[in-house]
């Protein structure tokens, strides 16, 4: 039986090249599969960076689907949908999944911010029979759930990667639903596309171990420290020994943002920025200047307080800033609603 994978991913042009950093390490480290469909959500993608996505597909043999969004985009706008710094890219899957017709039952989901550093056979057989997906869960502010109206003992997904039953997606009704909750419940979310997969389908949702989505801030804050600064329990989250195995070697990092900035930003003090750089070193990308990121003072002290403060004390400072900050934030898109 051959072995076929399809792959998801959403970009627009200032995240093209971390975009193709991720498909290089997808190709490098399955090469053994017998056929791997890429789909792009292009969110205005330059003709430059487009070309060398195909070169790199054609280089490991692979197809490429390009898959235009303007359709989605009048759809987003419709509904009112509040754009995520300043792009409605992150809320193409939401749409896009129901459209995409594929040779197996699934599609693998992923965020431009992710590194593949390992074989993805184990997707290709996992059941997902009545379920919309699998996800790992998330580690966000146990505290942010009761902001959505999640109960906080309840679980939460992070959605930067996620295998999804198509054949689900469709015959429940995800798309409908989606739109329906956008047009009469809420329709402004902080973590956008993944709050609102969390609040209508996270009981549709299958565990996916964590080490197929390893959250960098469990280095940059230790273990120990990122259970406490997310309150962190085995009944929502995955256990200590599942961390602790993804740690070791995760299939899949998520390279996810913190004051050390990201492993595609100049002066970042990521720890992904080895094992990113060398898949960008493999890359049609490999020429191009890293991203100028200006930052304000608040990163820059936070950034500071990071480099020369024990970890001890400064993880306790970290969770007060992040829960006051999602807290304004989720009261400022409320008021935005109810404008």
């Amino acid at each position: 039986m051959k072995k076929v994978l399809n792959v998801l991913y959403q970009s627009n042009d200032n995240y093209a090249d971390l975009t193709g950093v991720s498909m290089t390490s997808l190709f490098i480290n399955n090469k053994h599969l017998d056929e791997i469909n890429v789909y792009i959500l292009n969110d205005n993608i330059s003709k430059i960076n487009l070309k060398k996505m195909q070169v790199l597909a054609n280089q490991y043999q692979r197809k490429l689907i390009i898959v235009g969004t303007d359709h989605i985009m009048k759809k987003l706008k419709q509904l009112n949908v509040e754009p995520y710094k300043n792009t409605y890219t992150t809320y193409f899957k939401l749409f896009g999944v129901g459209e995409i017709h594929n040779n197996t039952d699934r599609i693998l989901q992923l965020d431009g911010d992710t590194i593949i550093n390992g074989p993805l056979d184990e997707l290709l057989k996992m059941d997902l029979e009545g379920t919309v997906c699998a996800a790992t869960y998330d580690c966000i502010l146990n505290e942010y759930k009761s902001l959505v109206d999640i109960p906080q003992n309840d679980k939460y997904y992070n959605c930067g990667v996620l295998l999804i039953n198509t054949e689900f997606w469709r015959e429940y009704k995800c798309e409908e639903k989606i739109i329906y909750h956008l047009s009469h419940v809420r329709n402004k979310y902080f973590t956008v596309d993944q709050d609102i997969i969390n609040v209508l389908f996270r009981n549709k949702i299958k565990y996916l171990h964590l080490k197929y989505n390893f959250n960098s801030g469990f280095y940059i804050y230790g273990i120990e420290g990122s259970i406490k600064i997310y309150n962190l329990k085995d009944e929502y989250f995955s256990t200590r020994k599942q961390i602790e195995e993804a740690y070791k070697s995760p299939i899949i990092y998520h390279c996810m943002g913190a004051m050390t900035g990201r492993p595609w930003e100049k002066g970042s003090i990521h720890p992904q920025n080895d094992i990113y750089n060398r898949y960008l070193k493999q890359s049609p990308w490999k020429d191009d200047e890293k991203k100028v990121v200006h930052r304000g003072m608040i990163f820059k002290i936070q950034r500071i307080l990071y480099l020369f403060l024990p970890r001890c004390i400064y993880n306790p400072i970290h969770r007060f800033i992040l829960k006051r900050y999602l807290t304004n934030m989720n009261r400022q898109l409320l008021n935005r609603m109810n404008e």
